[in-house]
């Protein structure tokens, strides 16, 4: 996926009719961080400084170290705080606690680490008052901008044949969603960061690398184009798309608006999203 795709999504998100309803809260959400946007006048600098990271991404130096993401800090800064204010316009309390994220006590660069790293501690409503789920979404979403960027120049240099890992070879992300070849049926799976795609097995969960087939299993929908792979042995699930089902432009920052039901079915049968629930046992 590229900067064009969240592009065409904003642009299909602010179409949907509602028949006179108002647009559910979590979708203006998602239309409005997918809309955050690095500053033009800081373009040059980025792609100079992707162009380097480029010519040293190796097959042997894959997933970015978070000392490789940005020359200045400037850029990631704005664009946290601009997701943090759009995050606090949606808080049920209205977003008091979010006003912490702007001081110059909060401990952003050690704090962007410890997310990047999957690290962020569970207890940041305790040591900072804020929620952990809502500090992630708005590392989530001012990360997501730069980290697209670097998708587009660095995940075509990326092996799939002898990559098949379960992190993204690009930023070390966890897969959200996974589809099938509309060629071959094979299993690429969809960084939740950077929304880099890379090859991976169908018979093997893609969290905790399980391969034992008495332990894994999909469902689909009537149509067969949605499918929810679930793991017995750490619970937790991926949707999927079969694209040997769909027609025309499959849009995956759309489709996870649009698999929301799966979510839901997920979470009422006791398994959780792979990408939140499992801890990264690598450090980058």
């Amino acid at each position: 996926m590229t900067t064009q795709a969240d592009e065409k999504v904003v642009e299909q998100l602010a179409k949907w009719n509602y028949k006179g309803h108002q647009i559910p809260k979590y979708i203006e959400l998602y239309r409005r961080l997918l809309e955050l946007k690095i500053e033009d006048s800081y373009l040059p600098t980025l792609n100079k400084h992707l162009s380097k990271i480029a010519n040293s991404f190796t097959q042997g130096e894959v997933i970015l170290q978070f000392e490789d993401l940005l020359p200045h800090w400037q850029p990631l800064e704005k664009l946290f705080q601009q997701a943090s204010s759009v995050v606090a316009e949606y808080s049920p309390s209205n977003g008091p606690e979010f006003e912490k994220l702007t001081s110059p006590q909060f401990p952003l660069h050690r704090m962007a680490r410890a997310w990047y790293q999957y690290s962020l501690p569970y207890n940041t409503d305790e040591e900072m008052g804020i929620d952990s789920e809502a500090l992630s979404l708005c590392f989530q979403a001012g990360f997501h901008p730069l980290l697209v960027k670097y998708s587009e120049a660095l995940s075509p240099l990326v092996n799939q044949e002898s990559w098949r890992q379960r992190l993204c070879p690009v930023c070390g992300g966890k897969p959200d969603i996974a589809f099938l070849s509309k060629e071959t049926g094979a299993r690429w799976l969809v960084c939740s960061r950077c929304d880099t795609e890379w090859l991976f097995l169908r018979l093997e969960c893609p969290f905790c690398g399980n391969r034992n087939q008495d332990s894994l299993a999909y469902s689909t929908n009537e149509s067969q184009l949605y499918r929810l792979y679930i793991c017995e042995q750490c619970r937790c699930y991926i949707k999927a798309i079969d694209l040997r089902r769909s027609e025309g432009e499959v849009l995956f920052p759309l489709e996870r608006i649009l698999t929301l039901d799966l979510d839901r079915q997920a979470h009422e049968a006791g398994y959780e999203p792979g990408w939140v629930a499992i801890t990264s046992s690598s450090e980058h």
